[in-house]
């Protein structure tokens, strides 16, 4: 194993011999979780979501770790700085990326539907009543079952760009099988209303929040013309989306989220 040459909140990731990687959790990063990738990241590799091939899980230090291939490549979110024309470009490269995902089936991936309601049970959502609670997770489970594999954490820093260009989509976490219309509803507040990059100065997030609007509307334009839906579908599934947004604990982000799903209920449930 030669020195890590990546860190991130869960995990640090070493370049193994064999030119393979290894993605060592943590040792406070719950096993389930850990084994939870692995399984999402084989199906996203299998149905041809992602060109990262997981190998094997493995234990090292007390710490749970997946070996995986390495790709060569840095996050969308650097590539302006190695071509700052990027950004003219970028939302158009993520469209494609989603359009891959969405096209892809797999029933052995969890309901994203179950995941919510599940959701509601946790402490994060106990901003919400009982009864919010229950009226919401009537609602979610009245919604059809779908197979469509969703990723629910996609934005630019989850999809790699090599020297060629070609885009990789990494960190399967939380990936789920549902209707692609949650992840669109995700990607509706991603890129309006989302966390930027905290400790940013009031002119850095100006810039950002420029940048952001700009790769959205790339984003959004190449989607609909290559997967298009229509508005009343998103607004169906908008409340799981700011569910699972909800339950991540963005502190930014905490207030709005729960009065948006609060009023969503009330519309809807």
């Amino acid at each position: 194993m030669v020195e890590k040459f990546a860190r991130g909140r869960s995990s640090e990731a070493f370049k193994l011999e064999d030119g393979k990687v290894l993605k060592l959790f943590f040792e406070d990063y719950p096993e389930e979780y850990a084994k939870k990738e692995y399984h999402n990241t084989k199906i996203a590799y299998e149905t041809g979501c992602t060109k990262m091939k997981v190998y094997e899980m493995t234990k090292q230090d007390n710490r749970n770790g997946i070996v995986m291939d390495y790709i060569n490549g840095i996050s969308q979110n650097d590539m302006p700085t190695k071509n700052p024309l990027y950004i003219f470009k970028g939302g158009k490269d993520l469209a494609r990326c989603h359009y891959l995902v969405h096209n892809k089936k797999s029933h052995d991936l969890v309901d994203v539907r179950d995941m919510v309601c599940s959701m509601l049970d946790e402490e994060t959502l106990n901003v919400l009543t009982d009864e919010e609670k229950q009226k919401a997770k009537t609602y979610v489970m009245s919604l059809p079952e779908d197979d469509t594999i969703i990723h629910l954490d996609f934005h630019t820093g989850n999809v790699l760009v090599d020297d060629k260009g070609e885009c990789t989509v990494i960190d399967w976490m939380t990936a789920a099988r549902g209707n692609r219309a949650v992840e669109v509803a995700m990607m509706e507040f991603l890129f309006s209303e989302a966390e930027l990059f905290p400790g940013s100065s009031k002119l850095q997030l100006a810039f950002y929040s420029g940048v952001r609007g700009m790769i959205g509307k790339q984003y959004f334009k190449l989607y609909q013309k290559l997967m298009p839906i229509k508005a009343e579908e998103i607004d169906k599934y908008r409340l799981l989306a700011l569910i699972i947004r909800r339950s991540w604990g963005i502190e930014f982000e905490k207030e709005n989220l729960t009065n948006k799903i609060k009023n969503l209920i009330k519309k809807y449930c």
